[in-house]
C-alpha cells in the first residue's frame, strides 16, 4: 500500500477513537456478535482518514496501536498493520452517507440466518425500529471486498442504519460507535423476535 503523505501525529481525538474501537470490538465479541477475527469496525476520523480494525487479529488481543489509519481517497495505509479486507465497504458507506460516523460489519448468528436465507428482517417495532428502521433489507450477492459489494450494500442500506449482506452477515452504521453498536444489538434482537426466539 502507498504511504499516505504527511500523516499527522495522533490527536487526542484519534487516541480516543482508537481506544473506543478496541472497547467496542471486545464488547461485541463478549456479546456473541463477533466471533474470532471475523467482522470489522471503522470510524470516520476526519475528511481525509478513517480508523479501522486490522485484518486477522483476535479482538481480545487488539490494542489501540493495532488500529489502522486508512486514507479515504486511496485506501492507502503505509507501513501500518494490514487493515480489514472490507476497508472499501466502510469507505464507500462514509462517502455515500455524510450522517454516518461509524460502521460495524459482523457475522452475528441470527442476522446471519436471514442473510443466508436471503430474506429481509421486517416487522421491527419500538426502540429497534428507531435504530434500525422498519425493515433491514438483504443486499444482492457480491463477493467480499469488491466494488460490487459496496454497490449492493448501499442499495440495500438506503437511508437506514443497517442491511444484511447475502450469505455474508450484517452491516450496521450510525453517527458514532455507540449508535452503530446499538443498531447491531437491535438488529440481532429483531431477527430473534421474527424467528420467534
Amino acid at each position: 500500500a502507498e504511504e499516505p503523505a504527511d500523516v499527522p501525529a495522533q490527536t487526542a481525538r484519534e487516541r480516543e477513537i482508537r481506544a473506543q474501537i478496541v472497547a467496542y470490538g471486545r464488547r461485541l465479541q463478549d456479546e456473541g456478535l463477533l466471533q474470532g477475527t471475523w467482522g470489522n469496525l471503522a470510524v470516520r476520523l476526519d475528511e481525509r482518514y478513517m480508523l479501522c480494525t486490522p485484518s486477522g487479529l483476535d479482538y481480545r488481543l487488539l490494542t489501540p496501536e493495532d488500529i489502522v489509519k486508512v486514507e479515504l481517497a486511496t485506501l492507502g495505509y503505509g507501513e501500518q498493520r494490514k487493515p480489514t479486507s472490507e476497508k472499501r465497504l466502510h469507505r464507500d458507506v462514509f462517502a455515500a452517507r455524510a450522517d454516518v460516523g461509524a460502521v460495524i460489519h459482523t457475522h452475528a448468528k441470527l442476522c446471519g440466518v436471514f442473510a443466508a436465507a436471503r430474506k429481509s428482517i421486517c416487522c421491527i417495532e419500538g426502540e429497534m425500529k428507531q435504530l434500525v428502521g422498519d425493515e433491514m433489507r438483504c443486499a444482492g450477492h457480491a463477493l467480499p471486498s469488491t466494488r460490487k459489494l459496496s454497490k449492493v450494500a448501499l442499495e440495500a442500506l438506503g437511508n437506514r442504519n443497517g442491511c444484511l449482506l447475502k450469505n455474508h452477515g450484517v452491516l450496521c452504521c450510525g453517527m458514532d460507535l455507540e449508535r452503530a453498536y446499538l443498531t447491531c444489538k437491535a438488529a440481532e434482537a429483531a431477527a430473534g423476535q421474527q424467528l420467534g426466539l
